[in-house]
């Protein structure tokens, strides 16, 4: 374990040239199970990030019955298929894959459907109603035209009244992964690709998640540490030491 955590510490002072590529995620899929493929090594901590992520889909979106949905770096196709089973029609994009692979083997019939490709190489017209994105922008772009791009393409595949619902580690500094850039200016390059922003909030201590997800702890640690993390966050002046940035927005009329 303790060779797994100097290689993750090694592999994250190389972040800004090796989480961007698909070798990285590939072999990620190789080496790891469950949702540490396409997240952290600690798995308690993984799914108290997806359930938090999913309260907040229900509590922004509402019902997807019958909804078009993209879920745009899907991994290994966790969101794909939770967002299938409340009965949306879903197709999960990967650059991975790896990930693609065990997303496929995972599922079961057409839905989700799984397209290999990356945030780069989106053609969708119009196509949805919703799209999801869950750590993608950051971990892909790597300068200001390079989210530009990311967001236009991604407003091409909303239709009229459709829904961005992203969820990003934003940050400018020790905490950011590829993208090194403040969630102001993530935003305003939001609107300038032709997006109006519905809501900002902030999601997981990072201090926290710091402490907790290079190591699989177990549950009776990694549990009541999250809860902590989560009620520190609703103290006055703490909400800024959110990890992740919850962001709604549609595309503009």
């Amino acid at each position: 374990m303790l060779n797994r955590v100097r290689e993750m510490w090694k592999q994250r002072q190389e972040r800004e040239t090796l989480y961007a590529t698909a070798a990285y995620w590939d072999h990620k899929a190789e080496v790891f199970r469950g949702k540490a493929v396409s997240m952290w090594p600690n798995n308690v901590l993984n799914e108290l990030y997806e359930r938090e992520d999913e309260v907040e889909i229900r509590r922004r979106l509402g019902d997807v019955n019958g909804l078009d949905v993209l879920d745009l770096g899907c991994g290994t196709g966790r969101m794909s298929r939770w967002l299938a089973a409340q009965g949306a029609r879903v197709t999960g994009v990967d650059f991975s894959a790896g990930a693609l692979a065990i997303a496929k083997s995972e599922s079961s019939g057409p839905n989700p459907a799984y397209q290999h490709g990356s945030i780069f190489e989106l053609t969708f017209d119009g196509a949805f109603d919703v799209v999801f994105v869950w750590g993608v922008v950051t971990t892909a772009c790597k300068t200001e035209n390079e989210v530009l791009d990311a967001m236009i393409r991604i407003r091409r595949a909303l239709r009229s009244g459709g829904r961005l619902l992203l969820t990003e580690p934003i940050h400018k500094g020790f905490l950011h992964r590829v993208l090194d850039m403040n969630v102001s200016t993530f935003v305003s390059v939001m609107r300038r690709a032709g997006f109006e922003i519905r809501m900002v909030a902030p999601l997981h201590f990072w201090p926290v998640r710091l402490l907790l997800s290079y190591v699989a702890w177990p549950g009776w640690i990694t549990r009541p540490v999250y809860a902590i993390g989560n009620l520190g966050m609703k103290l006055p002046g703490l909400s800024k030491l959110g990890d992740y940035t919850l962001i709604v927005a549609t595309p503009k009329a």
